[in-house]
């Protein structure tokens, strides 16, 4: 009888590689095998060894069929099968490592700075009759290239212990920095997760990062003007210690930017609920001074994202920041920081952010994104008090089998400021704007090749800078240009 059950399960198998091209003839095999088997087999201990050789057989099979189905799927371009699963069991938890590296060559240029013997508004100073500008240069950036490692533990019920170390990458021979990246513990159910941690995505970030169509990273990010009030302030991470930036003088003029990470963080995330889903976050008080100053962020995001629709509502509040008055420090010649601030006793400040994204994807291979940015300014010492402007991003992502074609418009106003005064104050030349043309072609699931050019036009005392890997800093009014040609990598 065994003898039956073998030849029988020869046969079935032999029926599965035939039909190995299409998965529904390797389970129609399976379902053929089972009957079979089980009414010719006397001895259930040999079937449960045929039935777990065959079992093995299928996966493998299995495995096969999946490379071959995407290989030969009607209307997709032809494609390898992706990487791996980077996943294993460690004491109960399973353990995932992921990474992206995304390096890109070209060049970049800043130049056309603004020669003043005067001040140019009531925040820029004289820059000078010779401000600074940056020659182009060739140059080769790791943009937000990482590597990390995630973990689930199940606890009870649908509650499960979670986990994430994320380590930023040096791919162009910089510096890297273990857990510099998104890095927390806490614990995840069906209402969601409650996180601890630090050099965290912010939620006032993730708003609409999700939908850059440059990778939100690199010299044609939207981040140039998003998060932004320009005075050469690009995307940031968290200084250990602090809550935003940091206390040094280059450090806390990015305070003033809203595209961040943030430490000592608290943070629940929703789970999807019919496309809805949201982000709350605090950011600690530890930096509280004995003179009455205490920083602190607040930060959410709501968010739907079902369907062909898209729709974000962001907003951040920070207290005691003093971005406003660092921002005051920049040196307009040279596009560098000047000395740090630091608040006397008894002062406050108030900056705030507001970001409404809005998407919609057309015919399945167009994706259309409108954001709409306000960012406020407040302080109680200082030659300016209050500082505002407003934003606008458009972009669009058309697809053509592997190809994507991708233009971005950007728009940062001049805004309006307020004097203790109330005096008049003046935000003349303070605006710009970002062209950016994109192109990628996908080698696989998980690499892709691509072009980006770029073009960032600052009016006369404006100083709005790439939003990663930014330009070289120079005087006021210079005008950022660069092209990447990269190839990108996820794991």
């Amino acid at each position: 009888m065994r003898g039956a059950v073998q030849s029988f399960v020869f046969e079935g198998i032999l029926i599965m590689k035939r039909n190995s091209r299409s998965l529904a003839g390797v389970l129609a095999a399976g379902v053929l095998l089972l009957p079979g088997a089980a009414a010719a087999a006397d001895d259930a201990s040999v079937l449960r060894a045929e039935i777990e050789a065959l079992k093995k057989e299928v996966q493998e099979l299995r495995g096969l069929v999946k490379g071959r189905i995407s290989e030969t799927t009607p209307g997709k371009a032809p494609q390898t099968a992706g990487p791996r699963d980077l996943s294993t069991t460690v004491l109960g938890a399973t353990v995932t490592l992921y990474g992206t590296l995304n390096a890109d060559a070209g060049t970049v240029e800043r130049t056309g700075a603004t020669a003043s013997a005067t001040a140019l508004n009531s925040l820029v100073g004289t820059p000078g009759l010779t401000p600074a500008i940056s020659p182009s240069r060739s140059i080769l950036r790791s943009n937000s290239s990482n590597f990390g490692i995630r973990g689930v533990r199940h606890l009870f019920g649908s509650v499960n212990a979670v986990f994430q170390v994320e380590s930023s990458v040096g791919a162009d021979g910089g510096a890297s920095n273990l857990a510099g990246r998104d890095t927390f513990l806490g614990l995840s159910g069906s209402y969601g997760s409650l996180l601890y941690g630090g050099n965290i995505d912010s939620p006032y970030k993730r708003g609409v990062q999700g939908k850059d169509p440059f990778f939100a990273t690199g010299i044609a990010t939207q981040k140039g003007i998003l998060g932004s009030p320009g005075f050469n302030v690009t995307s940031v991470n968290a200084v250990s210690g602090s809550t935003v930036g940091g206390n040094a003088a280059g450090a806390q003029q990015q305070n003033a930017g809203f595209d961040t990470r943030l430490n000592n963080l608290v943070m629940y995330r929703s789970p999807v609920f019919a496309g809805f889903s949201g982000e709350l976050a605090y950011g600690m008080n530890e930096q509280n001074t004995t003179t009455g100053i205490k920083p602190s962020v607040i930060s959410a995001v709501a968010r739907y994202d079902r369907g062909p629709w898209f729709a974000s509502y962001a907003y951040e509040e920070r207290e005691d920041v003093f971005a406003l008055n660092s921002l005051q420090t920049l040196v307009p010649g040279s596009g560098t920081t000047g000395a740090l601030f630091v608040p006397p006793a008894g002062a406050t400040s108030k900056d705030s952010a507001n970001k409404i994204g809005v998407g919609y994807k057309l015919f399945s291979s167009t994706d259309l994104l409108l954001v709409w940015e306000n960012l406020k300014y407040t302080t109680s010492v200082g030659a300016v008090r209050e500082y505002e402007r407003d934003a606008w991003v458009g972009s669009v992502n058309h697809r053509m089998g592997r190809h994507h074609a991708i233009v971005s418009y950007s728009k940062a106003e001049a805004g309006s400021c307020s004097l203790p005064a109330g005096t008049a104050c003046s935000t003349k030349g303070l605006g710009a704007e970002q062209w950016a043309l994109g192109y990628v072609y996908d080698l696989d699931a998980s690499t892709w090749i691509y072009a980006f050019w770029t073009q960032i036009r600052n009016e006369e005392a404006a100083a709005y800078n790439f939003g990663v890997s930014g330009a070289p800093a120079a005087g006021v009014g210079a005008d950022p240009k660069g092209l990447a040609l990269g190839i990108r990598y996820r794991f």
